[in-house]
């Protein structure tokens, strides 16, 4: 789900191009609407030091508005606003990385024209087995067991609610090898909550 339609995305734009009070409030509404989330996404960079999350979530909201001329209305801002948070945290773990011996998780898989499931029938699958509160703990621990790239995966789909292309662009994969990795996930989710993928 797009925090911003394009209707809104575009009055936020022009909003923030106007400069003064006006901007101050699309810059605000920016904020309110993305950086708990973004924080929430970066989480899942393993060579991000936790002192660093919260400044590169701040760096990747003021990029974006001080670049917001440069935003195709028409598009996803919610692509748009976690590609530039996504580049931001590969540059800061690049970073750290030449700084340290931390080494993070597998490369990615070769791209698959691999259509997964029905969302709705694995959910319904999975929630039939299991009451609400046993289902998130279950869910936040097998999320966590991912590797990092498919934890990215997961929040960007299931939390953002992007689909294969906009998810493709925002972690640099082909949309083929993003539907490959997302049936990828779903089997490991349901492995680890003991039902059929």
């Amino acid at each position: 789900m797009d925090f911003f339609p394009a209707d809104e995305a575009r009055r936020l734009r022009n909003e923030a191009l106007a400069g003064g009070v006006r901007a101050r409030g699309a810059f605000e509404r920016l904020w309110k609407a993305y950086f708990g989330r973004l924080c929430l996404y970066v989480l899942s960079f393993r060579g991000l030091p936790e002192a660093e999350r919260e400044d590169v979530v701040a760096d990747s909201l003021i990029a974006a508005f001080n670049s917001i001329a440069s935003f195709d209305p028409n598009r996803s801002l919610t692509a748009w606003i976690y590609a530039i948070a996504h580049n931001r945290c590969a540059d800061e773990v690049r970073k750290q990385r030449r700084h340290s011996a931390i080494l993070l998780g597998p490369s990615a898989e070769e791209e698959s024209g691999f259509e997964p499931e029905s969302e709705e029938d694995h959910a319904q699958e999975i929630a039939s087995r299991l009451s609400d509160a046993e289902l998130e703990q279950a869910c936040a621990r097998a999320l966590a067991e991912l590797p990092e790239e498919d934890r990215r995966i997961a929040s960007l789909r299931f939390m953002e609610g992007l689909d294969s292309t906009e998810i493709g662009k925002v972690l640099h994969l082909p949309p083929g090898t993003v539907r490959w990795r997302i049936h990828r996930i779903r089997a490991a989710v349901s492995a680890r909550l003991g039902v059929e993928p």
